[in-house]
């Protein structure tokens, strides 16, 4: 399959501006005008509107739980890769940062795509390559760059192409075009005239595809997540400028006074002027307003509207709606929300042992690299967890093992950030003192009276005769 234009880049501009509030949300420009709307009507409804901003907390929910603590990283000793991990993209920014940020880009556009390049120059030695940052390094591109691919027919990706922006000298923008295939590279400008190009060896276009949710790996741009959460988020915007304006133009109460008829052509209607009528009509000065019922029916809306984007979304037992519910309707809404951040921890796994297996095919080191992305965000309640820890000592199972696994669990409740090596320290404790307690009870009674071995070893002694004179026929 191949295309020259993005089918879905007024979907990536809606979400990109929802959930950062800018764009088509910052100025009144994501508001559509009605066919009898005057201009300058227009105007000020976009002057009064404001946005309120549900996507970004929404996706952030969705994200931020993944990379709370630090992820897990194991590798056989390399100063190469270690500099690696430091400073994946030559901006300093370390692999930890790089997944995190792109991680809520996946999950904003339905993919992104991390390319794992090279260098073409190398130092001499180690110490240059390092000092030089002569190693592999990444960068994103996002969904809306992608113009072109092919797809063989056992589902492997033969060409991928993108663009990216570059600024001359005068800081005027220009658009790039990479182009990359299983052997060979290429970079041309606007004028489709080759900037730079060359091949390679490594077997396989360096791209890694980094899904926001499961998706077959031959959907290249695959339909957004969280595209019905934005698009309920701008109507949701378009309903709070309609109550701006009725709340700026209605709200204040106006003032009607009888008069003879001279002055009313010279009244201008407002919240500090009057509104006259004929004196012969008989009736009495007073306050009137406008119906409540058109404001009342768009704060409902807006209302729904909001429920409904928690509730699409699947985090409203996290953020947002707050709702009387069983023990056992919060289960199943935790089981929903934990099934879904554990899906995409699954998805940021895999993109992260595609870029290391990308940069061992650059090098060709073998790292043994190994990796471990969160699978459980239970929030656990401290005292819960210490309760049923002494609950579960207090059955005297006999286990040594059952009461360092206890310690381990109330570690990882009381104290989550605990440093490795001091939570190692508190281990090795917790197990000296179980040792102690297995020994204390060996050579003490049940009354805590101190067992008298040798005397112990003559009665056991004085058994076995006995049994064997018993035994003597």
């Amino acid at each position: 399959m191949a295309v020259i234009s993005n089918p879905r880049d007024s979907e990536y501009e809606l979400l990109h501006d929802a959930y950062y509030g800018t764009g088509m949300f910052a100025n009144g420009g994501a508001l559509p005008k009605y066919s009898r709307e005057s201009s300058q009507n227009y105007k000020y409804r976009q002057k009064l509107s404001y946005y309120l901003n549900h996507t970004g907390p929404i996706l952030n929910a969705s994200v931020d739980p993944i990379f709370k603590d630090e992820i897990s990283r194991d590798y056989n000793k390399s100063e190469l890769f270690a500099s690696f991990l430091e400073n994946v993209d030559r901006l300093g920014t370390s692999l930890q940062e790089f997944m995190r940020f792109n991680a809520t880009q996946a999950k904003l556009y339905g993919v992104m795509y991390i390319i794992v390049d090279n260098v073409t120059e190398f130092g001499e030695t180690m110490a240059d390559v390092i000092s030089k940052r002569q190693f592999p390094y990444l960068y994103a591109v996002e969904p809306k760059c992608v113009y072109n691919w092919r797809i063989s027919e056992i589902g492997e990706l033969e060409l991928f192409a993108y663009t990216s922006q570059v600024f001359d000298e005068e800081g005027t923008a220009k658009t790039q075009f990479h182009e990359w295939t299983k052997t060979s590279w290429v970079t041309k400008d606007e004028n489709n005239k080759v900037i730079a190009q060359g091949e390679h060896n490594i077997g396989r276009i360096p791209v890694v595809q980094w899904f926001g949710r499961s998706s077959k790996k031959t959907d290249i741009l695959p339909p957004p997540e969280f595209l019905s959460i934005a698009r309920t988020n701008h109507q949701i915007y378009h309903q709070c400028s309609l109550l701006s304006q009725i709340l700026s133009m209605q709200t204040f109460s106006i003032l009607t006074l009888p008069d003879n008829g001279q002055n009313i052509g010279d009244i201008t209607l407002g919240t500090n002027n009057v509104l006259m009528y004929p004196a012969e009509s008989g009736h009495a000065p007073a306050f009137i307003a406008p119906d409540i019922g058109p404001a009342q029916i768009l704060i409902q809306t807006i209302k729904t509207l909001t429920d409904d984007m928690y509730r699409l979304s699947g985090i409203n037992s996290v953020i947002g709606v707050q709702e009387s519910k069983s023990g056992v309707a919060k289960q199943w809404d935790f089981e929903r929300t934990n099934q879904r951040l554990a899906d995409f921890s699954v998805q940021c796994e895999n993109a992260e042992y595609d870029i290391i297996d990308l940069y061992e095919l650059w090098t060709g080191e073998n790292i043994g690299y190994k990796c471990d992305y969160p699978r459980n965000f239970k929030i656990n309640d401290v005292a819960d967890v210490i309760a049923q820890s002494q609950s579960v000592l207090d059955l005297n199972l006999g286990s040594n093992t059952l009461k360092v696994e206890t310690g381990k669990k109330v570690l990882d409740s009381y104290v989550p950030n605990l440093e490795p090596k001091e939570y190692d320290k508190i281990i090795d404790e917790i197990e000296e003192a179980v040792q102690r307690q297995e020994q204390d009870l060996a050579y003490h009674d049940d009354e805590g009276n101190e067992v008298d071995e040798d005397a112990e070893g003559d009665r056991q002694g004085d058994n076995q005769l006995r049994s064997r004179v018993k035994e003597t026929p």
